[in-house]
């Protein structure tokens, strides 16, 4: 069985506080006070109104570059990426800075350009080089890139400007994860996890590296807290099942599956390990049933029909236990073959 650990890349935290209109320089009062204006509108959720307003103080002065940035944000909440990128290109053409990078990377990562934000990024850490969320975002882009190291450098310079920042720890552990830096890892999402107590999917990830380290007990204590942070992440409950099933603890491990499925009813590795569980159990009959709904949804799963012929073979049901190891021999699962030799010697 499979441990699903979710990561946390590009989680929650936007970096797109927009500023007042103090360092403005400009002859048209009135666009200043449509800035400020939009800036009321934004710190209140109403991007709408916000995204009206400057776009009138941009009419009116077409070279008003921090209307221009935060027009380009506004969009960005908007999810208006391609309005986002020109707002945010013609205020790097009137003057290159940082925010105008920063913005246009994020919203080229939310387009999942990935080499052009990571070039934007580049340039935001190249005019502002103690830029911790440039950093950060940068090593998001590395970790989609399967560029664990490079990752792991620009996570670290984050947490060199940062020493409380939560979210790169705890993506920094996902890397190390993905380079086989176990202990790493598990040093990363615990010391996450200390710091924003919050971060249910910290836990969740620290489990999983437990779970790696077959350290079972404390996996299962991990995905506790997931869930008491967060009722509805069934995929911890998913993780403390089967930490509870190598704890040998079935009827617990098919309570965890069984709420992971109520919160989310196609999860078929929740369904699949509760049949495993069910098993264990010597419930055949259940197993049985388990499987089948899985199957109904997913045929290529070759080890659940091996695990399915062996729960029938427990119910006397040869004919359908032999089928079964055939079509896993067919989903190319070895461990089959040896149940089918029985059924030909039969």
């Amino acid at each position: 069985m499979s441990l699903i650990c979710i990561n946390s890349l590009y989680s929650q935290e936007m970096g797109t506080t927009i500023s007042t209109a103090d360092s403005i320089q400009t002859d048209n009062q009135f666009s200043k006070i449509l800035y400020n204006q939009a800036i009321e509108f934004y710190n209140q959720g109403m991007y709408d109104s916000a995204f009206r307003v400057l776009n009138r103080a941009t009419l009116i002065d077409p070279e008003f570059t921090s209307a221009l940035n935060n027009s380009g944000f506004v969009k960005y909440m908007l999810k208006d990426y391609p309005g986002a990128i020109v707002d945010f290109s013609q205020a790097i053409d009137l003057e290159p800075n940082v925010k105008s990078y920063f913005g246009r990377g994020l919203t080229n990562l939310a387009m999942d350009s990935l080499q052009t934000a990571k070039s934007d990024f580049t340039e935001t850490i190249a005019l502002e080089p103690n830029y911790a969320k440039a950093f950060y975002y940068r090593g998001g882009i590395y970790y989609k890139l399967a560029e664990y190291g490079l990752a792991i450098d620009d996570y670290t310079r984050a947490i060199t400007l940062k020493n409380d920042y939560a979210y790169a720890y705890n993506d920094r552990g996902s890397a190390h994860l993905k380079a086989g830096h176990l202990e790493q890892a598990r040093d990363d999402y615990y010391k996450a996890s200390l710091l924003e107590p919050g971060l249910y999917f910290a836990f969740n990830s620290l489990g999983g590296v437990k779970m790696k380290l077959e350290d079972y007990a404390g996996a299962e204590s991990d995905f506790t807290a997931a869930v008491k942070i967060n009722p509805e992440y069934f995929i911890a409950f998913n993780n403390r099942g089967i930490a509870r099933f190598h704890l040998e603890d079935y009827e617990e491990a098919v309570v965890d599956f069984t709420k992971a499925l109520e919160i989310n009813p196609d999860f078929l590795n929740a369904l699949n390990n509760r049949g495993n569980a069910r098993y264990k159990l010597e419930d055949y009959k259940g197993a049985v049933e388990d499987y089948d709904q899985v199957l109904e949804k997913d045929t290529l799963r070759g080890e659940t029909y091996l695990n399915r012929g062996i729960s029938k073979e427990m119910l006397r049901d040869d004919i359908g236990a032999c089928a079964d190891w055939q079509k896993a021999v067919d989903l190319g699962i070895t461990e089959a073959t040896e149940h089918l030799k029985q059924c030909k010697s039969n």
